[in-house]
């Protein structure tokens, strides 16, 4: 693995429209988590480097808020996005959080520059 790279991050953008719980904050985070894995891994290798170098820096992510049109957005870049199988607490089909692969900080900016943490 090479950790050549610094500061590279992975973000969460939280659909700060919906007033999820905690708990189901947590819970589309984690569905966010696995299919970032799943789609990186497996499908996305010209960001490996930069996911190997994430893996052994110690796997640094940052969770951010931001109303639904900003999540629809970075959906249009590419990144993964979740949506809610309504079982629980909000509709289904909701648009619940989008997450970015490891980069780093300054070309995350690009994105995310300028939303709150959650």
């Amino acid at each position: 693995m090479t950790t050549a790279k610094q500061n590279i991050v992975q973000y969460y953008v939280v659909n700060e429209q919906l007033g999820m719980s905690p708990g189901k904050i947590a819970a589309q985070a984690a569905h966010a988590a696995t299919m970032m894995m799943v789609h990186y891994l497996l499908n996305d290798t010209k960001h490996r480097e930069a996911f190997e170098a994430w893996f052994a820096q110690g796997q640094t992510k940052i969770v951010l808020r931001a109303p639904e049109e900003v999540l629809q957005k970075l959906g249009e870049e590419g990144f993964v996005s979740i949506r809610d199988a309504g079982h629980t607490e909000i509709p289904a089909g909701s648009l619940t959080v989008v997450v970015l692969p490891p980069m780093e900080k300054e070309a995350a900016r690009r994105y995310v520059g300028g939303l709150k943490l959650y």
